[in-house]
Order: C-alpha cells, then sequence, then structure tokens
C-alpha cells in the first residue's frame, strides 16, 4: 500500500531542529503543506531558508497561551488556505 501526503497540511511541533526537522524534511519533500513552530527563532529562520514554502510561527508548546496564539494567527493549514 502507498500512502502520500502531497498537499496535505502538516504542523510539525519543535520542527526547526533534531527529529523535528528531519520530518519537516521528509514531509516538505514529500509535498505536504508544512507548518512548523519552535521555541528557537535562528533555527525557524534557518529552515525557512532550507526549505522554502513551508511555513512557521515561534511557539512553545507546553505554554496554553502560545498553543492557543498558534492557532489563532492566519492558520496557515486551515482548510481554503
Amino acid at each position: 500500500m502507498e500512502l502520500s501526503v502531497k498537499g496535505l497540511r502538516v504542523l510539525i511541533t519543535a520542527g526547526a531542529g533534531g527529529i523535528g526537522r528531519a520530518m519537516t524534511e521528509v514531509f516538505h519533500a514529500a509535498g505536504a503543506r508544512v507548518h512548523i513552530c519552535d521555541v528557537a527563532r535562528e533555527p525557524i529562520s534557518a529552515a525557512l531558508k532550507a526549505f522554502p514554502g513551508i511555513s512557521a510561527s515561534p511557539a512553545d508548546v507546553s505554554s496554553i497561551a502560545d498553543v492557543d496564539q498558534l492557532f489563532a494567527r492566519g492558520r496557515p493549514w486551515a482548510a481554503g488556505s
């Protein structure tokens, strides 16, 4: 069975470094619309340069306020966008 993520929207937390960055690379290469969040701004900038077309937000997912803000922002992965 072959699965495809092309065109799907993917949110990757801690997506700018380590395992999260590897996941970002794989989903991006497979054609998914990727949005990452991370607590570290410099790695976010590096990921945006490395993977053209992804979007990103600074966020600490251990903070309810940050998660609320993450989903309140333009939500680039939301249906119809």
